[in-house]
């Protein structure tokens, strides 16, 4: 199956259905009165974060994804039928962000955890709703409200705890097939490794997930090889295993020794995402029983003189306490995170609204335009087809006030205000 980590689509949320005019004709009640029913609800779009999902492969040709529009009120006071909502299964890992303005919306951590990403528009209401001992036979009704629309970006980033880093060849695979059920593809050759692949192990009946990525080479950071397109993938790990190949094989060729073998891949992290280096990194040298393994395993020593190097050779599953070491690490991670968070209450960001402002402009000597998300959200709301309803639309945008603003502002009477491609004169 295609790996695909990454993509952009359009979200939209279904539109309110619209009330409608009705009036009661029946034998036996002469006064009738106003029957006209309520819109249908806009269907919603919902994320779920799914255990089960592996990657984005199902959305790779979804460029669009819409609800369904609520339907429209009817007479005897019927209401519209609610439009469908729709979820979007999403891998554990997954990021969503608003494609403008790159704002994390949500993060799919916790399996099983469902966010509502676009709310359907509310019905509008028929003329019954707007029955009142004042106005017994109202003309009133509504248009539904919009469904939100927004375009989001879709990024996967593996959750693991244990992240494997290292040159192409450096056995990341080979370790990762040995100490887990997963089954990568390995060979005496680099770049076999084309994806991420995540493995399973069980050490001293604990569960720890590792996480092997394709190798990386010098100026992966910018783009270069394979590995800068999955670097993103090691960002929620836990630890880092840092595989360094001991065999002159590999650190001969390309005039790489193993010196610039290690310092490549700190570079690269550090110039990825310098806050990497903040975790716990256990800098293993693999394939001990190679060609010249003593020799280099030597000179990463005196290069490394502080710190601890596990030698290992993952090909004959000789890991030495490696794996006993990393699982006192993983323990004292979730020690630590239990310990600083009491209460693990999920909190969910909403965007908030900006402050609407009445924005107008001077088209001509005595025209002006005028227009504000409040104004737009009133004239689609409510039809300018009835008297009644023009009121209830002035009432709404509060026109006294726009005038008395365009007044303040040099406006004088005569003077013509565009709203909505409607013409107002003021007074």
């Amino acid at each position: 199956m295609q790996f695909i980590d990454k993509c952009i689509i359009d979200l939209q949320a279904g539109n309110g259905g619209d009330g409608i005019v009705a009036w009661r004709r029946e034998a036996h009640y002469p006064e009738g009165g106003p029957w006209g029913g309520d819109g249908g609800r806009g269907g919603d779009i919902f994320v779920y974060a799914d255990h089960n999902e592996n990657s984005l492969f199902k959305l790779r040709y979804s460029k669009k994804i819409k609800s369904n529009n609520g339907e429209n009120g009817q007479s005897k006071l019927c209401h519209g039928a609610n439009g469908k909502g729709i979820t979007i299964n999403l891998p554990l890992g997954s990021v969503i962000k608003d494609a403008i303005t790159n704002e994390v919306i949500f993060d799919c951590i916790n399996p099983g955890e469902i966010f509502r990403i676009c709310k359907g528009g509310n019905g509008g209401h028929g003329n019954a709703f707007f029955k009142s001992s004042r106005n017994k036979a109202p003309k009133l009704f509504e248009r539904g409200d919009k469904g939100e629309n927004r375009k989001v970006l879709i990024e996967l980033k593996y959750i693991a705890d244990v992240g494997l880093l290292g040159l192409p060849n450096a056995g990341k695979s080979t370790f990762v097939k040995n100490i887990s059920s997963a089954q990568p593809k390995t060979a005496p050759y680099k770049f076999t490794t084309l994806v991420p692949v995540l493995g399973t192990s069980y050490i001293n009946e604990k569960t720890v997930v590792f996480a092997d990525i394709p190798g990386l080479i010098e100026n992966a950071a910018e783009g270069q090889g394979l590995g800068h397109e999955f670097l993103k993938h090691i960002e929620r790990c836990k630890i880092l295993i840092h595989l360094i190949s001991l065999s002159s094989l590999d650190n001969e060729l390309d005039d790489t020794d193993i010196i610039k073998s290690y310092e490549t891949i700190r570079n690269e992290i550090k110039k990825y995402n310098e806050k990497l280096l903040d975790k716990k990194i256990f800098v293993v040298a693999n394939k001990k029983d190679a060609e010249g393994a003593e020799e280099n395993l030597l000179k990463l020593r005196n290069h490394l003189k502080n710190e601890k190097i596990f030698v290992i050779s993952g090909l004959n599953k000789d890991f030495g306490d490696l794996l006993s070491e990393i699982e006192k690490e993983y323990e004292n991670y979730k020690n630590r995170l239990d310990s600083t968070v009491e209460d693990k209450v999920k909190i969910i960001k909403e965007i908030k609204e900006e402050k609407d402002e009445i924005i107008f402009a001077k088209i001509d000597d005595c025209r002006w335009s005028i227009s504000s998300k409040k104004i737009n959200y009133w004239f689609d709301k409510i039809p300018q087809t009835t008297d009644e309803n023009w009121i209830r639309l002035n009432q709404k945008i509060e026109i006294n006030k726009i005038e008395k603003l365009l007044k303040d502002n040099g406006a004088k009477a005569g003077d013509i205000m565009v709203i909505n491609d409607v013409e107002y004169v003021l007074d």
